[in-house]
């Protein structure tokens, strides 16, 4: 998982406690580099506003995603002010818990400054290795990290509109001025036209290792073919033209006149390549952010059920959710799409595997950017109670933390994303750098 790039500066004034500001500077460095960071950290005090401005441009030429402002005296509020402004990354405001430093005298003065001038940053006060601290500053330095990842990144719809799924759609021009992600677009002919191309001893060699690594393929080979054809070549594309995540559409279309997306999508999320069903791009951004976050796979799927009295949760997705999501790959068997969907193609039918998980999903409230987040923990069900919904397709079950009622209220979208662990923090930080509403249930 890539580390975040941040930057420390340090400031005091030069009648002020310097001794304890530089006890405060190595404290807090030795306590960063502890952490999942790259840290690059001025070495001096910094006792000006010129300099401050300067040492922090220079940072800025580093490529760092984030600057830590450690207010280790009382200071001029312009130090930091002018710095953020000049550089315009994601910053940290830290106080030094020390009464003889008044730190906290003027890390308070500073971030009631910045919020004055609406100039988004992260405010936080204690001891260098206090656990809050540093998972704080951590937290909102990971955030830094995905804002910059999106924001040099591009991404593709393959496909077009699909199905009457408004909120799906996407505005490039809004994408692009929030996010700062370049969107392109990319017919659906290409990938048909690329599949037929790839060597067909790259293929035999992918068809192999499926049937050798999960439990069953009751699909045709013909079907596992066209499957595995489709995947090399949507990984082809997503490489070669440096696209960082996508939508492809699917439905009608491809599958009618080819073969399904589900295998394909599935593994290519077992890749770190998030692919999101029927050209979903609000998913897609969702899934990258999580993916940033976590480094795992990210679930694609179908928000099926909601038991409102025991808060459990169904997701449900026609075959896409990523194969490493289940406990082993010898649980998953491949099992041939249903005709009803139009066309053929192979789906995964397992159960996601348990565990803490976080779920979330970016939507639009009037234009506007929202992110629902929820926390729960993912619990495993016998394949029997599948045929309850669809018995081929892949399961996730979860048990929610918070009001099922106050969930399905913010619930905006027919799909819904989930990863393993707890990245609530991380997510709220996020959306506080770019102004986007988080919505926790």
């Amino acid at each position: 998982m890539p580390k975040p790039k941040v930057g420390l500066i340090t400031l005091s004034l030069a009648r002020e406690r310097t001794d304890i500001a530089e006890q405060a500077h190595k404290q807090l460095q030795s306590a960063l580099q502890k952490q999942d960071l790259e840290v690059t950290a001025h070495k001096d005090l910094v006792l000006t506003m010129e300099d401050a401005v300067r040492v922090s441009e220079d940072m800025l030429h580093q490529r760092l995603q984030c600057i830590i402002y450690n207010v280790a005296s009382w200071i001029y509020a312009p130090m930091v002010v002018s710095s953020v402004q000049a550089t315009g990354l994601p910053s940290v405001v830290y106080g030094y818990r020390s009464p003889a430093s008044f730190s906290l005298v003027g890390a308070a003065i500073t971030h009631g400054s910045l919020d004055e001038l609406g100039l988004e940053h992260c405010f936080v006060f204690g001891e260098p290795e206090d656990p809050e601290v540093l998972s704080a500053i951590t937290s909102y330095c990971r955030a830094a990290m995905v804002v910059d990842n999106l924001s040099r990144s591009k991404a593709v719809v393959i496909g077009g509109k699909t199905m009457g799924m408004v909120t799906a759609y996407v505005d490039f021009s809004q994408i692009k001025d929030l996010f700062g992600t370049e969107m392109e677009h990319v017919d659906m002919l290409r990938p048909y036209l690329e599949a037929q191309k790839v060597p067909a001893q790259k293929v035999k060699a992918k068809m192999a290792w499926v049937k050798k690594t999960y439990g069953a393929v009751n699909v045709s080979d013909e079907v596992l073919e066209k499957s595995i054809r489709l995947y090399l070549a949507l990984k082809e594309l997503m490489e070669k033209e440096g696209y960082a995540f996508g939508g492809f559409k699917c439905q009608p279309e491809f599958i009618s006149n080819y073969v399904s997306g589900c295998m394909p999508i599935s593994l290519l999320i077992d890749d770190g390549i998030m692919i999101a069903c029927e050209a979903d791009m609000n998913a897609a951004l969702t899934m990258r952010i999580l993916h940033l976050l976590t480094d795992g796979p990210v679930l694609f799927g179908d928000v099926n059920d909601l038991d409102m009295n025991a808060a459990a949760l169904r997701i449900v997705n026609c075959g896409t959710i990523a194969s490493t999501m289940a406990s082993s790959p010898k649980d998953i068997e491949w099992n041939t799409q249903y005709d009803y969907m139009g066309g053929p193609g192979a789906c995964p039918t397992f159960c996601c595997k348990e565990g803490p998980v976080t779920i979330a999903r970016l939507s639009r409230v009037a234009g506007d950017y929202v992110l629902h987040i929820a926390t729960g923990t993912a619990f495993v069900q016998p394949k029997e109670t599948f045929k309850e919904a669809r018995d081929r397709w892949p399961h996730a079950f979860i048990q929610l933390d918070g009001d099922p009622h106050f969930f399905l209220q913010h619930t905006r979208s027919n799909h819904l994303h989930m990863v393993y662990g707890n990245v609530v923090s991380e997510l709220v930080d996020f959306c506080d750098i770019l102004g986007i509403e988080p919505i926790i249930t």
